[in-house]
């Protein structure tokens, strides 16, 4: 007789205490609104049938069949379909708390976070029959409400993600308990992401939050991984290579446009967040014929 026993250090076994908030399926249709916004919570797409494009943090990327999107909480996002009707995108969607996804690496600008991860996408176009095999059993165990259905919902969510970080090539870490975003961060990335065109100073955003400028620094880019001043040029930036690449306006049009005092200063912030110089970024990336 042959034996082989194998023991489980349960001392290694990562408890986060996540939940499932809801899950459902999507299709296009003619009552589909496109509108960007934001969530306390990450959201993962699986995108089930078609292509399109998701806005994620103000940026436009394709997906299509077999992508999986991981949205991480409070990043601005929305869905737009293709509007062939062969390819009409349809994905289940579903949010979860108390859980991030999230890479061990990011880029540094001055010791902070430019461009924070907020969103991952991978294919699992090979392995889509087991990506629906779990979502799927999500889904009716939601619809059917049997018996310790709730327990059956979190085993089956704890599979998925354990699954989908062992083929994210070891980019991907799970973080238990995130921190909230502070309301006042919210207030101010909304007012920000509203009035970036404007002259806006610290002092402003500290009257508007009534916290302390220099508190109010310190929360923001603990909790957004930038300060406030460097996610509003980050936000102009963004607002501006959408402009070069899709009007004719001038360089010095583009950067009075999107809040810059100068052109100059305008040039010197594009080159800093991009690599590129805008004219130099304009050429490469241009939609215009």
């Amino acid at each position: 007789m042959s034996n082989t026993r194998y023991n489980v250090n349960e001392k290694n076994i990562y408890n986060i205490d996540f939940e499932l908030l809801y899950i459902s399926k999507s299709k296009y249709g003619e009552d589909w609104h496109s509108t960007s916004h934001f969530h306390p919570f990450t959201e993962i797409f699986f995108i089930t049938h078609g292509n399109g494009i998701m806005e994620i943090d103000y940026i436009d990327v394709a997906v299509k069949e077999g992508d999986l999107i991981i949205i991480n909480p409070n990043c601005p996002h929305t869905e737009k379909s293709s509007y062939n009707y062969m390819d009409q995108l349809e994905y289940i969607v579903f949010g979860i708390n108390n859980l991030t996804l999230a890479n061990k690496s990011l880029p540094q600008l001055n010791g902070e976070t430019p461009n924070p991860t907020y969103y991952k996408i991978m294919n699992f176009n090979n392995n889509k029959n087991v990506i629906l095999y779990y979502l799927n059993t999500l889904v009716h165990e939601v619809e059917e409400k049997e018996s310790n259905y709730e327990l059956a919902c979190k085993s089956i969510l704890t599979l998925f993600i354990i699954y989908i970080s062992r083929n994210a090539q070891s980019t991907l870490l799970i973080a238990d308990n995130p921190e909230k975003l502070n309301i006042e961060c919210v207030k101010i990335k909304n007012y920000i992401d509203s009035h970036y065109s404007e002259n806006i100073t610290l002092d402003i955003l500290s009257n508007l939050s009534y916290v302390n400028k220099f508190h109010l620094v310190h929360l923001f880019t603990k909790q957004m991984g930038i300060s406030p001043i460097n996610y509003l040029i980050n936000r102009r930036i963004e607002e501006s290579k959408n402009l070069l690449t899709t009007t004719n306006y001038t360089i010095r049009d583009i950067s009075t446009i999107v809040g810059f005092s100068n052109s100059s200063y305008f040039s010197q912030m594009f080159k800093k967040f991009t690599g590129y110089s805008p004219r130099m970024y304009k050429n490469k990336y241009t939609t215009l014929k």
